[in-house]
This record gives C-alpha cells, sequence and structure tokens, in this order.
C-alpha cells in the first residue's frame, strides 16, 4: 500500500482526537448505535478485512471522513456510504480504537 499523507489543522487534529477520547470510553459520536451493533452482528473474519483492496477502500474512506470539518458533515458523509463502506469504515474505527488503547497500556517489565 502507498504513503499517503493527510495534513489536518490543528482543529482537525483536535476533533480526531476528542473522538477517540470519547469512543475509549464507549461514547460512539461518529455512528448510531444501531449500525455498530448491525456491523458487529455479521461474522466477518480478519483476514478478509486485511486484503489489500480492502484496506485501500477504508484508507480512501477514512481519508474523506478526516477533511469533514464538523462532527454533523461526518456524520452525513457516513449516512452517504452504502452499506459495505459504512460496515468498513465502523470496522476500522474499532481497529484504531483497540489499537489506541493496547498501545497507551503499560506493559509490566
Amino acid at each position: 500500500m502507498s504513503k499517503v499523507e493527510v495534513y489536518l489543522d490543528e482543529k482537525a487534529v483536535d476533533n480526531l482526537k476528542s473522538i477517540l477520547t470519547h469512543s475509549e470510553h464507549g461514547i460512539h459520536v461518529l455512528f448510531e448505535n444501531s449500525l455498530i451493533s448491525e456491523v458487529f452482528k455479521n461474522n466477518y473474519s480478519e483476514d478478509e478485512f486485511f486484503e489489500v483492496e480492502n484496506l485501500k477502500k477504508v484508507q480512501d474512506d477514512l481519508i474523506k471522513l478526516l477533511q469533514f470539518k464538523s462532527l454533523n458533515d461526518k456524520r452525513d458523509f457516513i449516512s452517504s456510504l452504502d452499506q459495505d463502506s459504512k460496515h468498513r469504515i465502523v470496522r476500522a474505527y474499532f481497529y484504531i480504537i483497540e489499537n489506541n488503547l493496547r498501545s497507551s497500556q503499560k506493559r509490566p517489565h
């Protein structure tokens, strides 16, 4: 996969940090609970998620999502996606949260 650089202004970075902080506490402001529930009711293999073509689609959608300034604009963008894209972005979001939580945990010596 190619390296893609995305430039976000300070407000966008703060917004993203806020969304992730809320998410780590179980408050998922980007998605309706019904969508999250729908996504995780379906079996889906990690191997399938991490296929190169799927990751390219996830990357494209996440880059578009990050370009929107307001939370409402981000939600509107997500609502405009087809079902497969919505599911991909929800799964990616939870992988990001999981990785953030793991990386912030202190490991015993």
